[in-house]
């Protein structure tokens, strides 16, 4: 005891000593698990998560949701698997996102940006821009025009087209989403309101609150204007116009189980499955064979 009370303090000794006691008395590594009633499956608890990830739903509704089910757990049982995977109660979580704001109104929205494009005229290159106009349930493209200089007037006698061609298509839009770009001016969103249409700003430096229209302008780049030179502004307007047609009567959309946005418009339904001979198929081409599609013979 002397040789090991040379080397270190009493205290140590003593926190040795009770250590190795606690360890004497420690049945903690047989229980098969910790103290209290046992946990819920994990299938169970990701039934409880889910909902409340998703829907920002509360203890009780939960609760009841999975008694549908039948499976019977409690609230306080719900809250308990919530906390441990950091789930907050539900007045505490996120709000509303905007994936969530787009799919949800969909049907009353439109989303508006502004595309730019060098073309040549009789003074070099010039800069244009395309302002494009969608509906996002069906993906219609209402607007598509183009101009060298978008001020407050052409700006706003180009949202009155738009609402226009809502009424004429019997499209009754409630929001306009658009960036925060200054050619989006008071006068544009005064028509906007005047009509009864509230104008949506997407946050500062974020395309991806907007992803609709700007995955349209990326599609109208790739599949066209980066194959053509263009001179002048109407050489551009005719592209566009052309390009608008084909995706809204031709193009597939695979947001849309790969129907044409125009079908999906008018509510036609799919064509039916070939079960026969397939028959002719006829390719339609514009621009040159630059946009193509393919219909089956009547």
């Amino acid at each position: 005891m002397r040789a090991v009370v040379s080397i270190v303090k009493p205290d140590t000794i003593l926190r040795w000593h009770s250590k190795l006691v606690q360890a004497k008395w420690d049945y903690s590594k047989r229980r098969k698990q910790g103290p209290g009633r046992p946990r819920k499956p994990g299938e169970v608890e990701e039934l409880v998560c889910r909902p409340a990830r998703e829907d920002a739903w509360g203890y009780r509704r939960i609760s009841g949701e999975l008694a549908k089910q039948g499976i019977a757990i409690s609230k306080s049982c719900v809250a308990d698997i919530l906390r441990r995977h950091g789930l907050p109660p539900s007045p505490e979580r996120k709000g509303l996102t905007w994936r969530e704001f787009l799919r949800w109104h969909a049907d009353v929205l439109l989303c508006a940006d502004l595309f730019t494009r060098e073309v040549w005229t009789f003074c070099g290159l010039r800069r244009t821009f395309v302002l494009v106009v969608m509906n996002v349930r069906s993906r219609t493209i209402l607007l598509a025009e183009a101009t060298f200089s978008p001020h407050a007037a052409w700006m706003a006698q180009q949202v009155r087209n738009v609402l226009m061609t809502c009424d004429d298509l019997g499209i009754r839009p409630r929001y306009l989403l658009h960036d925060r770009d200054k050619c989006f001016c008071s006068d544009f969103d005064t028509v906007l309101q005047h009509a009864g249409v509230e104008p949506l700003k997407t946050p500062y430096h974020a395309p991806n609150a907007n992803p609709y229209i700007e995955r349209w302008g990326r599609s109208l780049r790739r599949e066209c204007l980066n194959h053509l030179t263009l001179f002048g502004l109407k050489s551009l307007q005719r592209v566009v116009a052309l390009y608008r047609r084909h995706f809204n009567h031709c193009r597939p959309h695979q947001g849309l189980a790969n129907r044409v946005p125009q079908a999906v418009r008018t509510g036609e339904p799919g064509p039916e499955p070939v079960s026969g001979p397939i028959g002719k198929v006829h390719r339609e081409e514009s621009l040159g064979g630059l946009l193509k599609s393919h219909r089956r013979a009547a």
